[in-house]
């Protein structure tokens, strides 16, 4: 046997009694878990092994090894221990409310439905006192929106005599074989977008006006109710 093959011989022989002795030892001491032993290499080439890892190396990769009870298995690097999955939220009862974002449970209202509605209807009759009072009060509103919408009328109206001459310029240059300048065509989309945003406000006062009768019409249907039942209330006395 030559010199270099009994030199890789007795190294193998010295590394593998190290390991084993290091087993050893973390069994003899009555370990919780499985003992880790860590194992690197120093700037001379030299294999060391420890339960602890030198201050020098470790941040960085080095092989944990861990005792499984039949040889030895590598564990990779050493990486911190795995966070803690954050508890879940608790549901709410069966009577209580969605809970806010925060988790913590939503307080309940102060007034029970039937406490809001006889609010509501005590304030709808200090406020009227007669169906033509409603009645006036609609009317005063939608007056408002008839003077919005003769507004944009009288604009949409200016809009469109704009935007036909702009159109009819343009289609004569092109019959007489000019050019039409990208002026002229920039000013008939701009007033076609305004045309556009003119007929949805229109169609926004629309929709208020709609939302105001129907909003008052209810109105007048309680307000009926709770004065005849007002009436009755003091007919009996």
């Amino acid at each position: 046997m030559n010199s270099n093959i009994k030199a890789v011989f007795w190294g193998l022989l010295l590394t593998g009694g190290l390991v084993f002795a290091a087993s050893v030892d973390a069994q003899q001491k009555g370990a919780k878990g499985p003992a880790k032993v860590y194992r690197w290499v120093d700037e001379n080439g030299e294999v060391h092994f420890s339960e602890t890892p030198p201050v020098e190396v470790q941040n960085d990769a080095s092989d944990v090894q861990r005792n499984a009870g039949r040889g030895w298995q590598k564990d990779g690097m050493l990486t911190p221990s795995p966070e803690p999955k954050p508890k879940p939220k608790p549901k709410p009862g069966k009577d209580e409310l969605p809970r806010d974002s925060s988790g913590l449970p939503r307080p309940k209202p102060r007034y029970t439905p039937a406490q809001v509605r006889a609010q509501q209807d005590n304030l709808l009759l200090l406020r009227y006192d007669s169906d033509q009072e409603i009645l006036d009060a609609m009317r005063v509103e939608i007056k408002q929106l008839d003077y919005d919408r003769r507004v944009l009328q009288t604009s949409k109206k200016s809009l469109m005599k704009s935007y036909r001459d702009n159109v009819r310029e343009a289609a004569e240059r092109q019959r007489a074989g000019l050019k039409v300048e990208n002026k002229l065509v920039n000013e008939i989309r701009g007033l076609k977008q305004r045309l556009n945003h003119n007929q949805k406000e229109l169609a926004g006062l629309k929709a208020r006006e709609d939302s105001i009768r129907n909003s008052f019409q209810v109105d007048l249907e309680r307000y009926r109710t709770l004065a005849a039942a007002r009436a009755e209330a003091q007919a009996r006395k």
